[in-house]
C-alpha cells in the first residue's frame, strides 16, 4: 500500500513538473499581433508639384518655366484614386533577454521605391528592442529620431505627406540606446541610410547607388537627444551630425584618375514642444541645420573650392530653416490645422565658379527661396473607420535672375502655389 501511495505521489509531482515546464516554455513563446489599415484616397492639385507615390506623397509645387503665352508650364490639374498607402505590420513580443523585456516589430505597405517602382512591398520597419527598468536598445529600420522626438509627436494631417517638407521625414537603419532619468529621457542614435539619402556627384545612376556618398563616408550620422515627458506634456531638444563623401574618384587635368577622402560634413539642431491629452493635440516644432536632404528637406552643399590639376573638391553646405504649427481637437468629429514655413539663408561660404557650367550643387531644389504651407482638416471617426477631408495650400519661391556665387541665392523670385483636395477612408484591423 505504501508503494502504491509513493508511486502516485512521484507520479503527481512529475505530473505538477511537467505541466509548470510547459507552460514555462508556452510563456516563453513569442507573440504576434497583425495590425495595419486598408487606405483609399482620391486627390486632386492644381499644379504639379515634387512628389513621390505617383503624386501621392506631395512635397512642394515644381516650377518648370513658362511656356510660349507666358502660363506656367507645370500650373496643370492633375488626380488620382490610389490604396498604395495600404499597410501591415506585425509585432512581436519575445521572452526576456539578458534581463529585459524583448520585442520587435516589422512592417511593410505597398508605396515600394516610391519613384522607380511604386505599388511594390518595401520595408517600413524592421527591429528589435530590449527594454530593461531605466534603459532601452533598438537594432534595426524606424523611423528618425528627429521625426517625432520622444513618442508619438509628429505632424497629424490628412496627407501621406506627415508634414514634409517642413517635418524631417525619414526612416533608417539604426542603433538607438535611451535611458531614463524620472521624466527625462536621454537619447543616442547611430544611423546609416536606406530609402532617403544624401546626394553625391558619383556618376552611377541606378537605385542601388543612391546611398553611396553615405556608404563610402563610413561614418554613422549621429543623433543626440534630451526629451521630457509628463502628464501629456513633451519637450524636446536634439543635435545631429553627418558627414558624406560627395565622391571618391576624381579626374585630373592630364585625364588621370585621382583618389580622394574629402568629406561634407553638416549639423542640425531641432526643438519642439508637444501636448497630447484627451481631445487635444498640439505640436510646435523648430529647425536649422545643413544638408537636410535625407530628412526630406531642401537644400544641399556646394563645391566650395576646385583642385585644377587633380580635380579634387572641398564643399560648402546651404543653411535651411523650418517650423511648424500643429493642432487638432476631437475624436469621433475632429478639427485639424497645420501651418508650416521653410527658407533658404544660403551657402556659409562662397561657390566656386566652374567656367563652363557655374556652381556645382547636390541637393534638393537649392534654388528654392522659401516654402509655407497651411492645411486645414475634418475627420470622421468612428470603431475602425476614418473619413478625412482636407485642403492643402502650398506656395514656393524659387530663385530667379542673377545668381550669387557668395551665397548660392538668386537675386529675384517666381512663385508657385498647389490646391490640393484631397479625401480619404481608412479601415483600421
Amino acid at each position: 500500500m505504501k508503494k502504491v501511495i509513493s508511486f502516485v505521489w512521484i507520479f503527481c509531482i512529475l505530473t505538477i513538473s511537467s505541466y509548470s515546464q510547459e507552460k514555462k516554455e508556452s510563456s516563453s513563446k513569442p507573440s504576434i499581433k497583425l495590425y495595419g489599415f486598408i487606405r483609399n484616397e482620391f486627390y486632386y492639385d492644381s499644379y504639379k508639384g515634387l512628389t513621390a507615390a505617383m503624386d501621392n506623397f506631395y512635397l512642394v509645387p515644381l516650377y518648370k518655366g513658362t511656356d510660349g503665352n507666358g502660363n506656367h508650364i507645370n500650373q496643370q490639374g492633375i488626380a488620382n484614386l490610389t490604396a498604395m498607402a495600404t499597410r501591415f505590420g506585425m509585432k512581436i513580443t519575445g521572452p526576456e533577454l539578458f534581463g529585459a523585456k524583448s520585442s520587435a516589430n516589422i512592417e511593410t505597405d505597398f508605396a515600394g521605391i516610391v519613384t522607380e517602382y511604386p505599388e511594390v512591398l518595401r520595408i517600413r520597419k524592421a527591429f528589435i528592442k530590449l527594454d530593461w527598468e531605466k534603459s532601452s536598445l533598438l537594432v534595426g529600420q524606424t523611423w528618425h529620431p528627429l521625426w517625432n522626438g520622444s513618442g508619438a509627436f509628429f505632424p497629424r494631417v490628412g496627407g501621406l505627406n506627415t508634414g514634409s517638407p517642413f517635418n524631417p521625414f525619414n526612416r533608417s537603419p539604426q542603433i538607438d540606446f535611451d535611458y531614463r532619468i524620472g521624466k527625462v529621457t536621454l537619447s543616442a542614435t547611430a544611423l546609416y541610410e536606406q530609402h532617403y539619402t544624401s546626394k553625391g556627384f558619383y556618376p552611377v545612376p541606378n537605385t542601388n547607388s543612391k546611398n553611396l556618398a553615405k556608404r563610402n563616408a563610413v561614418i554613422p550620422e549621429m543623433v543626440l537627444g534630451l526629451y521630457y515627458n509628463s502628464n501629456g506634456l513633451s519637450l524636446g531638444v536634439a543635435g545631429q551630425y553627418n558627414a558624406v563623401k560627395p565622391i571618391d574618384v576624381t579626374t585630373g587635368s592630364d585625364g588621370k584618375s585621382y583618389t580622394t577622402n574629402e568629406l561634407n560634413t553638416s549639423l542640425i539642431g531641432m526643438a519642439y514642444v508637444g501636448y497630447s491629452k484627451n481631445k487635444l493635440y498640439i505640436l510646435a516644432k523648430g529647425l536649422v541645420g545643413q544638408n537636410m536632404v535625407n530628412l526630406t528637406m531642401f537644400g544641399g552643399y556646394g563645391v566650395k573650392d576646385y583642385n585644377t590639376t587633380t580635380g579634387a573638391m572641398t564643399y560648402t553646405n546651404y543653411n535651411n530653416y523650418s517650423a511648424l504649427f500643429n493642432i487638432l481637437y476631437g475624436k469621433k468629429f475632429q478639427v485639424g490645422l497645420f501651418t508650416g514655413i521653410s527658407g533658404n539663408m544660403g551657402t556659409s561660404d562662397p561657390l566656386y565658379n566652374f567656367p563652363e557650367s557655374g556652381a556645382k550643387i547636390a541637393g534638393l531644389l537649392a534654388s528654392i527661396k522659401n516654402v509655407y504651407r497651411v492645411a486645414p482638416h475634418i475627420a470622421y471617426n468612428i470603431k475602425n473607420i476614418n473619413l478625412v477631408l482636407e485642403y492643402e495650400m502650398t506656395s514656393a519661391d524659387y530663385g530667379s535672375g542673377t545668381f550669387n556665387f557668395d551665397d548660392g541665392l538668386y537675386a529675384d523670385k517666381v512663385n508657385a502655389t498647389n490646391n490640393r483636395l484631397f479625401l480619404m477612408v481608412m479601415y483600421h484591423f
